[in-house]
Formats: structure tokens, sequence, C-alpha cells
């Protein structure tokens, strides 16, 4: 049985990557064949070098895929840049990066840890959707603002499994360039709102274990639902389910900090610590965060004030980060037309 990965990150996500790739290879080595591919922006000849010696010990094989032609195929179609880069929305296009004899593919965000074993999804049925992904945790209103009903679906890009072949026969690649072009480009998450808006009602929901992120670990399922809601979301047994049985974390930003920030107070800073200490990356020296006074504030309530109230006030930080990467994205929209 083979499985296919697919990683996409820069240098400064290095240390991170290298610390779920290393998750990935220790939970999943009764696989016959693991294939690595990393679509990586400037990284280092050392970084290099340090992936593929974590590649030999597990005997994985591990491509570096080139994306110059990608890159230039991008700015050819106007697809925005994110923070400078075209790296966000590169595996929005792998029809045109990956080579013909993958027919599935796990795209894992850095920011992950695979505790598990990874069979279901390698052999799951995929029904003829093109991918399958996880309910985002945190979209109460950014669903709304994309015109979602609090019914629908909005998925998480962090974990995604991808059909190839459905992938290629359903032209996903070309029908997100061309909304790019003709319907809308800037979106607050780049990637993730594109897959939502163009491939709505394409997408095949996973079950919670495969995507555990961070308010499933600080607070209590009945103080998130009565915070969030249960329209458009897993019931709770679900995720009651996947605590018991996780397979994949997903350690996303929490009150301003990933567990590779030192002093952090993240729910999966353990996970973290844990398959960073089995990868080649064990000498990694965690920093504070560079954090302003508002997530200082924030974290300094999170530690000293009841989780039932600080709820409350990380969903109200939370919407206000929305509205203000909403205007953003129409400030960039004006730019770009004028």
């Amino acid at each position: 049985m083979t499985l296919d990965v697919l990683y996409q990150f820069n240098e400064k996500y290095v240390p991170y990557a290298g610390a779920s790739i290393t998750s990935l290879l220790e939970n999943n080595k009764h696989f016959q064949n693991i294939r690595i591919f990393i679509l990586g922006e400037k990284l280092q000849s050392q970084s290099k070098a340090r992936f593929r010696e974590l590649a030999a010990k597990y005997s994985r094989q591990l491509t570096f895929v080139e994306t110059d032609s990608l890159v230039a195929l991008m700015k050819k179609m106007n697809m925005p840049t994110y923070r400078g880069s075209y790296a966000a929305n590169m595996r929005l296009f792998l029809s045109f990066l990956l080579p013909e004899d993958v027919e599935r593919v796990l795209y894992l965000d850095a920011d992950t840890a695979v505790v598990g074993r990874l069979d279901e999804l390698a052999e799951l049925n995929m029904e003829g959707h093109p991918l399958a992904m996880c309910l985002d945790s945190l979209v109460r209103i950014h669903k709304k603002r994309l015109g979602f009903n609090r019914e629908d679906y909005y998925y998480n890009s962090g974990v995604i499994l991808f059909s190839m072949r459905e992938w290629r026969k359903n032209r996903c690649s070309e029908r997100i360039g061309n909304h790019v072009k003709n319907v809308r480009a800037w979106y607050p998450s780049p990637d993730q709102d594109l897959l939502n808006v163009v491939l709505k009602g394409e997408i095949m929901k996973l079950p919670p274990r495969f995507n555990i992120q961070p308010v499933y670990l600080a607070f209590s399922l009945r103080s998130y639902y009565r915070t969030f809601g249960r329209k458009g979301f897993y019931a709770p047994y679900e995720v009651r389910e996947a605590l018991s049985q996780p397979v994949i974390y997903h350690f996303f930003r929490f009150v301003g900090e990933f567990p590779w920030h030192r002093n952090n107070v993240h729910p999966d800073n353990d996970v973290f610590d844990k398959y960073l200490a089995l990868s080649p990356w064990k000498d990694y020296i965690k920093q504070p965060a560079e954090n302003g006074f508002i997530l200082k504030f924030e974290k300094f309530l999170y530690k000293r004030i009841p989780r039932v109230l600080f709820i409350k006030l990380f969903r109200s930080a939370y919407e206000r980060f929305i509205r203000k990467a909403n205007s953003d994205s129409l400030k960039n929209k004006i730019n770009r037309t004028m």
C-alpha cells in the first residue's frame, strides 16, 4: 500500500514541518511505500539535506517539487499573492505539479502532527469527490460574509485528501483560475476560501479526528457549542469520538501563539514537543511570540479567567480579526482594479 503526502512551506517553517513529517513517518511505519512531495519556497540547502536525512532514516522517498513554472503560470492567470508570496495557492494547482502516477495525495499543513495510522484515508472510497476535508471550527461570521447559509459546510484547508483523477476530470484547478480571473481574486483566507466557494457541494466531509483543532482542546464542548452554535457543524458526539481517537492534530495559532513559541499556552504544545524532539530539528530553540498588546492581554485573560467566560472574548476577538481581514481583502481588490 502506497501513501502519497504533500507539504508546502517556506524556510521559516522548516523546523515545524520537520516535526510534522517526523510524526507522519513515526506513526505509519507499516506502509509499504510513503512518498513525500515538498513544495518548498526558498529552502536552504542545509534544510533540504536534513529532510533527506529524515526520509532516509525511515527508508522513504522524498521529492522537492520544482515550482518556477507554476509561479509563471499563476502570474499569467493574475493569481493574487498572499503576504507577498504565491505559495498559499500553489496546492490548488496540483494537476500541474505532481507526477501522473499520483492517484491520491494527502496534503498536510506544516503545523500538523500525525499521531495515528492513515490507512483509512489511503483506502477511503471518495465516491467521486475530488477532495475530502474536515470542517473549520471558527467560521460563524466568515461563512456568512462569503454568502453561505448557517447550515452550509465550510471546510478547513490544513488537511486535504485529493483524488487526482477526479480533480483533473472536474478541471478544478482551471475553475479556480477562472474564478480568480472573472469573479473574485482576494479573500481573507486565500486557498481555503477559494476551495470552499468554487467547489461548494463537491467536497467530501471527513470525520474531525483527521483535523483536531485547538478549540476542541482548550474549551469544553458544551461551552464551544453554546458560543459558536451547532448548525453546519459536527454533532457533539462526533467531536467526542475524535478526541478519544485522534489521528491528526492541527495546531494553528491560538491566543496569538503556536506551540513552537516560548512559554506558550497552546493546547498542542506537548504533541509538538514530542515530535520535534524526535526530528533532526531537536536543537530548535523556542522564541517568544512577537505579539502586540491586544494579543498579550488576550493571553493574560486566558490564564486568569474561567474558560466559559474567556471563550466569548475569544469569539469576539476572532470575529474582529475576520472583519479586518475582509476589509483588507476589499482594499486589495480595489487597489488591483485601479
